[in-house]
């Protein structure tokens, strides 16, 4: 199953999630699909940059906002954008509004607790939390949003806390059990992550800059520039805003799900309208699919994620192995 989501993750990325707002095309035919935040919103992510797609591009389109920050487009003009400068203020209220070929567009949003302080930092250590990332918003690759939800709504995926040195924590990565709720898959390596930044806290930041190996179901790979970030809340029961973001050598995948066939993923990836990119150091080629998915939620889980390195285990159902060279084939403990 790991294996399988592992590829289905990389070919069919996203899960894209549009939130509409009234408008009416005039003469010009352009007109507002949806916002971001909605308006009206009460949960706005005091982090995230303000959206505006069109149905059609127009050139005359400008954002007018109180919030300090520029204007960008997009390249197909297609969505117009206001990138903040600043983190805003949780919990207060701000608005904006497009000018555009059609008339004004005002919004109006509140963003949402997350930003606000944590009393005790230090009692994150511990803690875990699964990933929702049926409902994320994949960005890149565009356009093929649909087809993994599904797909993602029925895995576990863990994300815990284990050490703690300000302004740094540590974090690792692990899948959960298919069978049982909360209670980490053992028979898997948990995911060893870069230290992240916690110097902004409650914000997190995990790298940004060179490469980083991932180990999943026995397939390592590489991923560059791999950025996870997001934002505990105060309470710690939850952590949102969350960004995943890198470009991904798709040859070791090529190699466990396609016979070792260089350039399967990417064939098939064209398919569906996305295209690779070149990569590879020293042996480059057209290989590397970037990924980028935002408004990721993780909820508090009851369970406490432990370190589990490289194993050829076939069970594990009695517990983690004694250490990274056993292989476990136990029975289930009594009930």
């Amino acid at each position: 199953m790991t294996r399988s989501l592992l590829v289905t993750a990389v070919l069919l990325t996203a899960c894209e999630t549009a939130t509409d707002t009234a408008d009416t095309a005039a003469e010009c035919g352009v007109s507002i699909t949806s916002t971001l935040p909605a308006t009206n919103s009460v949960d706005a992510y005091y982090r995230g940059n303000i959206e505006f797609k069109l149905n059609k591009a127009d050139s005359t389109a400008t954002i007018e906002t109180s919030i300090v920050g520029h204007q960008e487009t997009s390249a197909d003009g297609l969505t117009v954008y206001w990138i903040i400068d600043e983190p805003l203020q949780p919990s207060t209220g701000y608005s904006a509004t497009l000018h555009y070929c059609t008339g004004d567009a005002p919004i109006e949003f509140t963003t949402s607790s997350l930003g606000t302080s944590i009393a005790d930092p230090s009692l994150l250590v511990g803690t875990s939390y699964l990933l929702n990332l049926k409902d994320a918003r994949v960005t890149e690759p565009a356009g093929i949003g649909s087809l993994i939800s599904s797909e993602l709504g029925n895995v576990a995926i863990y994300v815990g806390i284990t050490d703690m040195a300000d302004p740094k924590i540590k974090m690792i990565g692990a899948l959960g059990r298919e069978d049982v709720e909360n209670t980490q898959e053992y028979c898997d390596p948990s995911i060893d992550f870069p230290e992240a930044d916690f110097s902004a806290a409650p914000h997190f930041e995990i790298g940004g800059e060179g490469a980083t190996t991932i180990t999943v179901a026995d397939v390592s790979v590489t991923i560059d520039n791999l950025r996870i970030a997001g934002d505990f809340a105060s309470d710690l029961s939850y952590f949102g805003g969350g960004v995943l973001e890198g470009t991904i050598d798709t040859r070791p995948l090529d190699e466990a799900f396609f016979d070792g066939e260089e350039g399967s993923i990417c064939t098939t990836a064209g398919s569906l309208g996305v295209t690779c990119a070149e990569c590879g150091g020293d042996n480059p080629g057209m290989f590397c699919l970037s990924l980028k998915a935002d408004s990721i939620t993780a909820e508090l889980a009851p369970l406490e994620l432990i370190v589990i390195e490289g194993t050829d285990c076939k069970g594990c159902l009695a517990g983690p192995p004694a250490d990274a060279s056993e292989t476990c084939e136990q029975e289930p403990p009594p009930v």
